[in-house]
């Protein structure tokens, strides 16, 4: 199978949540935040990461409900930015409702006991691995859907 590694992005005006996995194990794991302050301070962040654990794409969380919002600017610009400055496929991918889903996650585990406070760096390193973990799901799903039915 591939060996493809992806970078998912859950990309914040205050932080941005990364996630890890590769296309062989379709697996997403939370890998770490990182504090929106500069593009400069990202992309040699990101840079490292793309080289510490040889990422060969990136996935960016876009929220397609609100086209028009800022924040979606923001993402395109960055993307854009990411492509030309590491050379690495870039894909954008819906991510409507990442962060709610990885909220009430988080808050269905404290209702389970969980003794760990939920905190805003946790919440966005979990979008970003429910954006992923959404990536590797419709990417198996393209590769199932043949066009062939069960009445063909």
């Amino acid at each position: 199978m591939s060996d493809i590694k992806i970078l998912a992005i859950d990309f914040g005006e205050r932080r941005i949540g990364l996630a890890i996995g590769d296309l062989e194990n379709k697996i997403a794991t939370p890998l770490k935040t990182i504090k929106n302050i500069s593009y400069e301070s990202i992309l040699k962040e990101i840079s490292l990461i793309v080289e510490e654990w040889e990422i060969n794409q990136i996935v960016i969380g876009i929220p397609e409900s609100y086209p028009d919002q800022n924040i979606n600017k923001q993402i395109t610009n960055f993307s854009k930015i990411l492509r030309k400055k590491l050379k690495i496929d870039v894909i954008l991918f819906n991510e409507d409702f990442s962060s709610n889903y990885a909220q009430s996650d988080l808050a269905s585990q404290m209702k389970a006991g969980r003794k760990k406070k939920i905190n805003k760096e946790e919440i966005d390193r979990i979008a970003a691995t429910i954006i992923l973990q959404s990536y590797f799901e419709n990417e198996i799903f393209k590769r199932a859907n043949t066009g062939i039915t069960s009445k063909d």
